[in-house]
């Protein structure tokens, strides 16, 4: 991947990337949320505290994006509230920025995770 794929995560950049997929993969249903979702499958890249510790480093998997955050799937519980460093890696580009943690819901093996991007 070239470095100027790799940018800041911003309403703009999200906007731009959204509309450039098909409207046939917004997710069906009623939509509480101000932005719709799309099923992004792809890597997200988490860091807990401080982003250069690398030991407060994970992996989870993206589920969907929207402009204003993501739903991933993650191996253990990360409580409401909790602000990430996070990188987002879809085919287009990756994005670089912060979210906060909206809601933690355990499945069966693992977690779904509601996290809203900080602007």
């Amino acid at each position: 991947m070239e470095a100027a794929e790799i940018v800041p995560l911003s309403e703009a950049v999200l906007v731009e990337m959204l509309r450039a997929r098909e409207q046939s993969e917004l997710r069906g249903g009623i939509e509480k949320r101000r932005w719709p979702r799309w099923p992004f499958q792809g890597t997200v890249e988490l860091w807990f505290g401080n982003p250069d510790a690398c030991d407060d480093y994970a992996l989870a998997t993206c589920e969907n994006l929207s402009v204003g955050g993501v739903g991933i799937r993650f191996e253990q519980h990360i409580e409401p509230g909790t602000e990430l460093a996070i990188a987002v890696h879809q085919p287009e580009k990756s994005l670089h920025g912060r979210a906060v943690v909206c809601h933690c819901t355990q499945l069966q093996s693992d977690y779904y995770i509601g996290l809203e991007f900080v602007f």
